[in-house]
């Protein structure tokens, strides 16, 4: 069954779509737009079908969270129009229309594969973890963050995998709401260039259940949100996901560290490496 959301997206094109231009009049979608279409749509349908306008913010967040069900649900008028669409925060947006790029077969095309057969795989220890906190273990992004830092799953990764001389690195903060983005983790890493000079930069790191999928555009507006913060002057942001891809199995990319010269027009990410971690003994929740 298609998702009660589709016709909803497709009302909000429809009405920026000029078919003697094929143009939109607007491409961006704001908070209130999503809530208006939602009351409109709701005429129309059973009670059992109608959408909630309690939280639009959630509206388009909700909708992309797995890859295969967006493409799945958006409306093929809308992507045989040439349109698809990425998540937008802060100042009122919700969502905005992009179009597609030459070639492209789906709306949401997939920028993350998985771990290859030959991609590194470790083993990282989660005997230090208290059997107490083991009992509350849940499936969802919180339980996974915390326990990313407490057995320091980012440290092993940047000791054994990235090409960065990484000498020390210090978690600053999780769960981080800002205007234009939320970001799971944050910390202050301290490398050393060349022979002698060290420098510091920040981390922030995106973490993914097992039912989600990374997404890029997510990532991009977390280095452009930390940028825009005044308490960091480091020239440079290191992005970092992890998913986890199994029982107490999480997957780490790290990204191309980004300048701060080049965050306002950034939009997309580059991959420098990846690697598999495997949680010993299992961790409940992790990856379930």
């Amino acid at each position: 069954m298609p998702s009660e959301k589709t016709p909803v997206i497709e009302m909000l094109f429809d009405k920026r779509w000029n078919p003697k231009s094929k143009a939109l009049s607007c491409r961006l979608v704001t908070l209130e737009d999503v809530s208006q279409a939602i009351d409109a749509y709701n005429l129309t349908v059973s009670d059992e079908r109608k959408l909630s306008t309690r939280n639009p913010a959630n509206f388009f967040k909700d909708f992309i969270r797995q890859r295969k069900a967006a493409n799945r649900n958006w409306p093929k008028s809308v992507f045989s129009k040439g349109y698809a669409a990425r998540q937008r925060t802060g100042n009122n947006a919700c969502f905005e229309f992009i179009p597609v790029t030459t070639g492209q077969i789906e709306p949401f095309p997939e920028h993350i594969n998985g771990p290859t057969p030959s991609a590194p795989r470790h083993q990282i220890e989660s005997a230090s973890l208290p059997l107490a906190s083991r009992r509350l273990g849940r499936a969802d992004e919180p339980w996974l963050v915390q326990v990313l830092i407490r057995l320091r799953v980012i440290e092993t990764h940047l000791a054994l995998a990235s090409n960065r001389q990484i000498l020390h690195l210090d978690h600053l903060q999780m769960n981080v709401k800002l205007r234009k983005a939320e970001i799971d983790a944050i910390f202050l890493a301290t490398e050393q260039v060349g022979d002698k000079t060290l420098q510091e930069l920040i981390v922030c790191c995106e973490a993914k259940g097992r039912k989600d999928d990374i997404l890029t555009d997510q990532i991009v507006r977390q280095v452009q949100a930390i940028f825009d913060l005044s308490e960091f002057s480091q020239p440079y942001v290191l992005p970092i996901a992890v998913k986890a891809i199994a029982p107490s199995e999480v997957y780490v990319v790290e990204f191309d560290a980004v300048p701060c010269e080049d965050a306002a027009t950034l939009d997309v990410l580059t991959v420098n490496n990846t690697a598999d971690y495997v949680l010993t003994p299992a961790v409940p929740g992790i990856g379930e």
